[in-house]
């Protein structure tokens, strides 16, 4: 009985096998049988190989030999292994704008100082401060003088554009497109572990990846600095040079690519440097807010677009650029009470000198901030600048700022080229803002802010490659909304479908640029690193395509740790029992808050706030009065809104041409 058992079954298999083949005929058959522990049989732990030429052949071994077939001993050779946990790839950033440290270097390569002893270094501007005042004496108190007593531009717009050159010396640019100064930028050669605690402590303020460490390991992260005033295309070449490097050191064929903002350029010019090599060294690459193709920013700056609408140029625009940093506005209302000793003409003269003294010295000959404009304003910008390819003398420039604009335009195809080799492309971007916002609102002044769908910074359609949108605040259309395959967000304002890999796309909706303060962001990142998650149909509750906001970078950087200090404390006998009470309330709804991923910034800030207040009452914090700058606010406002009332837009001398109330009175 039990050998016919034996032969249905073994009969069963091959014929399985046999159907499959190609022919019905005398079918030569391999099976693989565990390999044996003991004896002189095969090795252990693996699989050995035997032939048969029949059915029935395999029915006799089958019967003779079961012990081919039995499963190992699983005390000593389990038959299957646990799955292994996925493999972690190191991670090579590729850091924003400001998050690369430049210096000046002396002759011997250490970083310069001013008169002052400041080293001369900076991740965005680099200023000699000892210059500064002596500067403005020398290049603004005469014309600034005449300009006063005549009321018009007497030599002052040149003065303006003098004054941003001298200051903005350091990192001038040549007709070459190279650097004019010695300039170096940090590098860090060892992974975060490997980092000094200085080094390690400017890279987590940077980008606040604490929360991640032990999921991905900080031998696990490695920061890729390269220069703001340069070329991304050789900065890419040094990203190749990088690369290789920590293979070497972490002993893996493999890496995952995280690109913050600005370090998307440097991925595009990588991708195009590469192309054609099927980029074997790349494991997964993770796009967060990144530059993948321009901002409109840039974009406006160059074509010297603006948002002059006298309501909000001379009496919005500059007290909402105070508040975002002062938490008032009273020194913008003051600011604009002040322009008022100019005419009109004379403050856009200031302003046009200016935005010229940037762009000659600083902006036009470097490739890295050519890079940063959108590939479909790049011919207007080019025409408008026709110099640099008319002029032999820029040969070398225009080559680099044409090189990389193709590189740019190819980078939708060569993200799929990779894509299509098995690598995973993702997408972290925020959404739902103008660049009117705060932090960074002094953007409010582009052209573009009044249409863009942004993180105050980046348009939606550059980080996602494609998604489609309505201006910030606004609906998309009816056609769009009722597409059947249309992916919208819950506010209706995108359509991330029409993305390069809306599958890989995840979108944060208010969220700023800054996208470090909001710690649902780097838990994302955590993931997509370790490859817990693959595309957003994964964890999908805890991390949906489309989340909201919140900002805890104040939690977690300093409130938590001062909760846990009082809270742990060897003497509690210095607090009061119900503001102790309190604190621990108040930090587990902190703790409970972050640990729900579902981003709600009210509840964000509640618990925050009431942490913060606990944090007050034991005396580890202080509450400030805030009476004094509140009273101070009201007045300069009062002042600047009857000033602006009577006068409008312009200066008090303006009055002379235009007539008191230019805008008409009010009428409550």
């Amino acid at each position: 009985m039990k050998k016919t058992k034996l032969r249905m079954v073994a009969v069963v298999l091959a014929a399985a096998l046999v159907f499959s083949a190609a022919s019905v005929g005398a079918v030569a058959l391999t099976f693989s049988v565990a390999g044996k522990i003991r004896g002189a049989g095969p090795v252990p732990g693996q699989a050995s190989v035997i032939n048969v030429n029949s059915v029935e052949d395999f029915a006799t071994l089958y019967e003779e030999q079961p012990e081919l077939f039995a499963e190992p001993e699983t005390a000593e050779a389990p038959a299957y292994d646990a799955p292994a946990d996925p493999v972690i790839y190191p991670t090579v950033i590729l850091p924003g704008i400001s998050q690369s440290i430049s210096y000046l270097a002396d002759s011997e390569g250490n970083p310069a100082v001013d008169a002052q002893g400041n080293e001369l270094s900076g991740g965005l501007i680099i200023l000699d401060q000892s210059k500064i005042a002596p500067t403005l004496v020398n290049r603004l108190l005469i014309p600034l003088s005449r300009s006063l007593l005549w009321q018009d531009d007497v030599g002052l717009s040149e003065g303006v554009y003098n004054t941003i050159k001298d200051l903005f010396y350091v990192q001038a640019s040549d007709k070459n497109g190279n650097p004019v100064n010695n300039l170096k930028t940090v590098s860090y050669n060892t992974s975060v572990a490997g980092m000094s605690q200085d080094d390690r402590d400017y890279f987590y303020r940077m980008i606040p990846m604490q929360s991640i460490v032990d999921e991905v390991g900080e031998d696990n992260l490695y920061l890729y600095a390269f220069p703001l005033i340069g070329d991304p295309m050789e900065s890419a070449k040094g990203l190749d040079k990088y690369i290789q490097m920590v293979k070497q050191q972490k002993g893996v064929d493999k890496v995952n690519i995280a690109t913050i903002s600005l370090g998307g350029t440097i991925f595009t010019a990588y991708l195009e440097n590469k192309k054609g090599s099927g980029y074997p060294d790349i494991n997964r690459v993770i796009n967060v807010v990144s530059c993948l193709q321009g901002t409109d920013i840039m974009g406006d700056f160059y074509l010297r677009q603006w948002n002059l609408e006298d309501e909000f140029f001379f009496h919005e625009y500059i007290p909402a650029i105070l508040k975002a940093n002062e938490d008032y506005e009273t020194l913008g209302h003051v600011i604009n009470i002040l322009l008022k000793i100019f005419p009109k003409k004379v403050v856009y003269a200031i302003l046009t000198s200016a935005i010229s003294g940037l762009l000659d010295n600083m902006m036009l000959n470097c490739p890295q901030f050519w890079a940063m404009l959108p590939t479909d304003r790049f011919d207007d910008c080019k025409a408008k600048y026709s110099y640099i390819w008319d002029d032999p003398s820029y040969a070398k420039l225009a080559a680099k700022i044409d090189k990389f604009h193709k590189a740019a335009v190819n980078l939708k195809a060569n993200l799929t080229d990779l894509n299509n080799r098995g690598v995973i492309v993702d997408n972290v971007a925020g959404f739902g803002l103008s660049y009117f916002c705060y932090d960074y609102n002094f953007f409010g002044a582009m052209a573009s802010s009044k249409v863009t769908n942004s993180d105050g910074i980046i348009d939606i359609d550059g980080t996602t490659l494609g998604a489609t949108y309505a201006p910030a605040g606004q609906v998309l259309p009816d056609d769009v909304l009722n597409r059947p395959d249309a992916i919208i967000s819950p506010d209706g304002s995108v359509d991330v479908s029409t993305a390069l890999f809306p599958n890989n796309t995840w979108l944060f909706q208010g969220q700023h640029h800054e996208v470090g303060r909001n710690d649902v962001v780097i838990k994302l990142i955590g993931k997509l690193i370790t490859g817990q998650i693959k595309s957003t149909a994964d964890m999908a509750d805890e991390f949906p395509q489309f989340n909201g906001t919140r900002n805890t970078r104040n939690l977690t950087r300093w409130y938590l740790g001062d909760a846990e200090n009082v809270l742990n404390a060897d003497d509690q006998a210095q607090y009061d029992q119900a503001d102790l009470d309190e604190l621990q309330a108040a930090y587990d709804e902190c703790q409970d808050m972050l640990s729900n991923t579902i981003c709600e910034p009210s509840t964000a800030e509640a618990a925050t706030q009431r942490l913060l207040n606990a944090l007050c009452r034991v005396g580890v914090r202080s509450e400030e009065d805030h009476t004094t700058d509140e009273v101070l606010e009201a007045i300069s406002k009062f002042l600047d809104d009857t000033l602006y009332a009577v006068f409008g837009a312009g200066g008090f001398s303006d009055i002379v041409t235009t007539g008191p109330f230019p805008n008409g009175i009010a009428r409550s």
